[in-house]
């Protein structure tokens, strides 16, 4: 029978459950002469006279709903996020967010500034934010059916990233139903400041960079965008 090494073996949750052991009350843990445990000493000998609670398995316990607060927290942040832009994947925003942290080392530009911009300068997003479709699923219609052009060349890609001077049109066989979209908008079309909206010939202009401007105000809720990239760093 060959040797086989069992301590390395060992499944992973079986390692962890040792660590919720109770041991306050071994004569091994109060024995420890270390300073570091002298505190945890005084504490347990103390709470066991009272017969109060586990002090170990409290902390362990708040340990707990910490880190399960904290990953309720960032699921729902990355949900909303995810949702806003039309259910974007886990790894395209994984991509934007180490693509962001290496274009600040290289500029002054902070990292959430540059994905923002990263998101704010997607094709179907400027046509989304210019009330030329109602929603992104219907911006991403007009491009997969080759409906959109950008300076006068046709465009597939949902994710192209504009640039300033970039001038973004569309087909005359949509003109009604672009039309229409704007109309029924719920609000007064009022574009991002980076953009320049001709609603007679229905062309959007990118005319500055998006990070001179407040993209925060464009959100109808709040998003922890710095607590999004630590999430994503990783």
């Amino acid at each position: 029978m060959p040797f086989t090494n069992k301590r390395r073996n060992k499944p992973l949750y079986k390692k962890f459950l040792t660590l919720k052991k109770n041991i306050q009350n071994s004569d091994k843990f109060l024995r420890f002469r270390k300073k570091k445990w002298q505190k945890f000493q005084h504490l347990t000998l103390k709470f066991n006279r009272k017969r109060f609670y586990d002090p170990i398995s409290y902390v362990l316990f708040n340990f707990k709903d910490f880190f399960s607060r904290k990953f309720k927290y960032n699921l729902h942040n990355k949900q909303r996020l995810s949702f806003f832009y039309g259910k974007l994947r886990k790894s395209y925003l994984k991509k934007l967010v180490k693509l962001s942290l290496k274009d600040s080392k290289s500029t002054s530009i902070h990292e959430t500034v540059l994905f923002i911009k990263n998101l704010e300068t997607r094709l179907d997003t400027a046509i989304y934010r210019t009330y030329f479709s109602h929603s992104f699923r219907n911006a991403r219609q007009l491009i997969s059916h080759q409906k959109v052009y950008v300076n006068d060349k046709i465009v597939q890609s949902n994710s192209y990233i504009l640039k300033k001077g970039d001038i973004i049109s569309f087909d005359a066989s949509v003109f009604d139903f672009v039309t229409s979209n704007i109309l029924n908008s719920k609000t007064w079309p009022t574009p991002p400041k980076h953009f320049h909206v001709n609603y007679k010939i229905l062309q959007i202009l990118v005319i500055e960079d998006i990070s001179y401007t407040n993209c925060l105000s464009y959100y109808p809720f709040w998003l922890d965008f710095n607590s999004f990239i630590r999430f994503y760093e990783k």
